[in-house]
């Protein structure tokens, strides 16, 4: 039966009719596909605010970062025009394009060059720089292209700023010059050379003469050092640069000198002066061949007195003293020939001054580097004491300075009064020895060698059993020498030098092959022994 609402009885609620489930299942997919638009909806906004966002970021950084390209660059600078408010070294350039701002500001620019002429002055000299010695160049194509690209070459930001700036206020440019470095600084350097002084190191002075025979010493004469000052040529570049830069092209400058002072003090100078050793020889000057003798010595001695040998500088004996020529001041006196006799020859006895040198060169600690023994040995000196000199042979004596400071040699020759003698003497000044110490030379003869040997030759201008000697036997010696040192008067080291080994010769003469019925023997011939 149908139902009929009106029929239903009063006071009961109506229960809803249900559906079969096919039927109600294409309902609720209903409902779910109605929510799909509200979705894509969303995800539009979102990409809508992504896009504005991303825009925006574009036209920031477009607004704020992007600078113009090289081409555009290139393009202002061929074809542009000059803003306005733009002027330049005074002249104003608005709506120019560079190559009118170049003729228009070239005479200025032309001027200002002939104009620069920079002074240093030391003195009374005067150094001038002009714009062909400091090879000076304007940057006035810089300035140009500087100020073309005023309110266009930065960000649009950044120009739109200068553009305000440039209309508020304007803008002013002015063209400099640079100079060539390198030849700014060769003419600097050629200042410097001029003006440069050295310090001058303290010195002393040998005083040549005093009386030895009174007692006194040698003595000096001192002098003090001065500071020696040299031009700050850097600096001197720097302010001549500035000068350039700020315009001041006719200035004067006064150079900064940095002041050098002396390496030494006059204190150290004559503490260095004192006497390190002294060493005398003597020898007769009785007979007449010894007066030429004499006089080579005191010339050689009065050669070698106030020598100065400064540190690390070699004294070369035969090289000092020069040459022996009768020419040249050098008479005639024995000296050793072949090594076993005595002829004359310029110069001759000279080697006693060697070897008196020497001996005080050992007793001063000074290095000798090159010395030889006499072949003979010397009667003024112990067996291996001796240094023969010989300009011809090649036979020298020399010497370094090795102790740190000068050296000063005072040589005199004197006469002993009454006495027919002859006294060298050698005194070594510098830089004084250890307190207290000093030194002595010292030899030992450790071996004799017999020369009883003749050699004979026949002469028949001498009578039979006479000879008359041409060469004198000598014995040969070994002799050891040592180095010395005392402290105070007490030995405290012996130092072995070297061993010296003098050969002798055997005795040669004539021996009388002739008649002594016809011939009488010569004054100087001996009875030969049998």
């Amino acid at each position: 039966m149908p139902y009929d609402s009106a029929s239903r009885p009063a006071g009961k609620a109506r229960r809803p009719r249900q559906a079969p489930a096919a039927v109600r299942a294409p309902r609720e997919q209903k409902r779910r596909r109605s929510r799909l638009p509200h979705t894509i909806t969303l995800l539009g906004r979102i990409l809508l605010l992504m896009v504005v966002l991303l825009g925006v970021g574009l036209w920031a950084r477009s607004y704020f970062f992007v600078r113009p390209s090289e081409k555009k660059l290139e393009k202002y600078l061929a074809e542009g025009t000059f803003l306005n408010g733009i002027h330049i070294d005074g002249v104003n350039v608005s709506g120019m394009t560079i190559e009118e701002a170049r003729q228009a500001l070239l005479p200025g620019v032309e001027a200002a060059a002939d104009a620069i002429n920079i002074g240093v002055r030391y003195n009374t000299s005067l150094w001038l720089f002009n714009a062909v010695d400091l090879g000076a160049q304007s940057d006035l194509d810089q300035v140009l292209a500087e100020a073309m690209l005023l309110g266009r070459g930065d960000t649009p930001a950044e120009n739109k700023k200068a553009r305000n700036d440039l209309a508020d206020n304007g803008k002013a440019y002015s063209t400099n010059f640079t100079a060539d470095s390198a030849l700014l600084a060769a003419r600097v350097a050629a200042i410097g050379q001029a003006i440069d002084t050295l310090p001058s190191e303290p010195f002393a002075t040998p005083i040549l003469f005093w009386d030895a025979a009174a007692g006194d010493m040698p003595s000096f004469s001192y002098t003090d050092g001065k500071d020696g000052y040299m031009l700050n040529e850097s600096a001197l570049v720097q302010e001549i640069l500035a000068c350039l830069a700020s315009g001041d092209h006719q200035a004067i400058l006064t150079p900064e000198l940095d002041l050098t002072p002396p390496t030494t003090t006059l204190e150290q100078v004559q503490a260095n002066t004192q006497l390190r050793s002294a060493f005398q020889t003597d020898f007769s000057s009785r007979s007449a061949r010894n007066t030429n003798r004499v006089g080579n010595i005191q010339k050689a001695t009065t050669i070698l007195n106030g020598a100065e040998i400064l540190p690390g500088e070699t004294l070369d004996f035969n090289e000092f003293i020069g040459p022996r020529y009768e020419s040249g001041g050098w008479p005639l006196a024995p000296g050793i020939v072949n090594g076993d006799r005595y002829e004359m020859q310029p110069g001759g006895g000279i080697c006693q001054v060697s070897t008196t040198l020497y001996n005080a060169l050992l007793q001063a600690d000074v290095t000798v580097t090159n010395r030889r023994a006499h072949s003979i040995p010397s009667d003024y000196v112990d067996h291996g004491l001796d240094a023969t000199v010989d300009y011809a042979m090649d036979l020298d004596l020399e010497f370094i300075n090795d102790t740190g400071a000068p050296i000063y040699l005072f040589a005199y020759c004197e006469s002993v009064e009454g006495r027919h003698r002859e006294d060298i003497t050698f005194l070594v000044y510098g830089k004084p020895l250890e307190n207290g110490v000093s030194y002595k030379t010292r030899s030992e003869t450790i071996e004799t060698i017999p020369r009883n040997n003749v050699h004979y030759t026949d002469d028949y201008t001498i009578p039979r059993g006479y000879k008359v000697v041409t060469i004198e036997a000598r014995p040969g010696y070994v002799a050891e020498v040592y180095l010395d040192k005392y402290v105070g008067d007490g030995l405290v080291s012996s130092e072995y030098l070297y061993t010296d080994r003098y050969e002798g010769n055997d005795e040669e003469a004539l021996r009388g092959a002739a008649s002594p019925k016809y011939y009488e023997p010569p004054a100087n011939a001996v009875p030969i022994d049998d």
